[in-house]
């Protein structure tokens, strides 16, 4: 079972990622598609790490709303 749960966060992970990096780098003004962005493997380092800070800071929010 812990398998599945590896995988879902991987996953989740990698299209929270994606879609972050992807609205960043629309922010600052790079005029390429969501295809073209995405697929510079180079970058892929950062774009796991704003998947994963995006659910940290879920998980803070939820944490400091129920108590």
């Amino acid at each position: 079972m812990e398998i599945f749960g590896f995988i879902f966060q991987l996953i989740f992970t990698h299209l929270i990622g994606n879609n972050i990096y992807y609205l960043i780098k629309k922010i600052f003004g790079d005029k390429r598609s969501y295809r073209e962005i995405v697929s510079n493997e180079k970058e892929s380092g950062f774009r796991y790490f704003t998947g994963v800070l995006m659910i940290l800071i879920f998980i803070v929010f939820i944490v400091k709303c129920t108590s």
